[in-house]
């Protein structure tokens, strides 16, 4: 949101006919994108995950973080895209990926170590957090690959906090000039590009049945809030998952 300050400047400028040196980057002509597969997320994207960027999808558990990071893989395999997907701590559900409209057959699933954060030590964790950011990178600079994903979700914080900038940094390097998008999903955001998008999602349980023994979970209602730096958030857009997703 433009400030008071900006706004007088960008008035004097329209006012004397010098507001073509204003910089607008949303106003830009856009870069390719690769769809979310959830339609109003597109809209409010403007297409969908900018690509040649690392982006993020943060939220908790239950707030519909798996369910959207599912949509958008099926979305992609389903236009024959590959999707390689990096899972640090092992929790990915192939089974119900491909109930969900996920072509197996097109995605590189690279497991970590299948522990819990609270059963794991902390050399563990460190090491799985450490080669999963390593495969990631491999696989960017391998080419080939529509879609990267990193998933992070049950990383300590301040694991993910005590990463130098310059992994990050070095990521978006291997990314530059690539048609492929790059996604960081975890709870909370860790290193998104200049130009990619930072999705804060958080859910609310839908409810069917009009009484106590008929009341039954049926799914989740999202809403995302959208940080993007080359362009202003325009809305947020909510969806729905069913009760399978999360």
């Amino acid at each position: 949101m433009a400030t008071a300050a900006r706004l007088r400047l960008e008035q004097l400028l329209q006012s004397k006919k010098l507001d073509g040196t204003l910089l607008r980057p949303w106003l830009a002509p856009a870069g390719k994108v690769i769809p979310t597969g959830i339609a109003g997320l597109d809209d409010a994207l403007a297409g969908g995950w900018p690509a040649g960027e690392i982006s993020e999808l943060v939220g908790h558990r239950s707030s519909g973080r798996t369910g959207t990071v599912i949509r958008t893989i099926a979305a992609a395999t389903v236009r024959g895209d590959l999707v390689g997907l990096i899972d640090a701590f092992d929790r990915f559900d192939p089974a119900g990926a491909a109930a969900a409209g996920v072509d197996l057959d097109r995605v590189l699933w690279v497991r970590g170590p299948a522990c819990t954060v609270e059963q794991a030590s902390p050399a563990l964790l460190d090491r799985a957090l450490h080669q999963a950011i390593r495969a990631f990178d491999l696989i960017i600079r391998a080419g080939g690959f529509a879609l990267a994903l990193l998933d992070l979700a049950d990383a300590p914080p301040g694991a993910i906090r005590a990463l130098p900038a310059a992994t990050w940094l070095r990521l978006a390097r291997g990314l530059e000039g690539r048609d492929a998008v790059a996604l960081l999903v975890g709870e909370t955001p860790m290193g998104r590009s200049a130009r990619g998008a930072t999705i804060r999602i958080e859910s609310s349980r839908r409810w069917a049945g009009r009484s106590p023994q008929s009341r039954r979970f049926t799914g989740f209602e999202v809403r995302a809030a959208i940080s993007q730096a080359a362009r202003p958030a325009l809305s947020s857009p909510i969806w729905r998952l069913d009760a399978h997703e999360r």
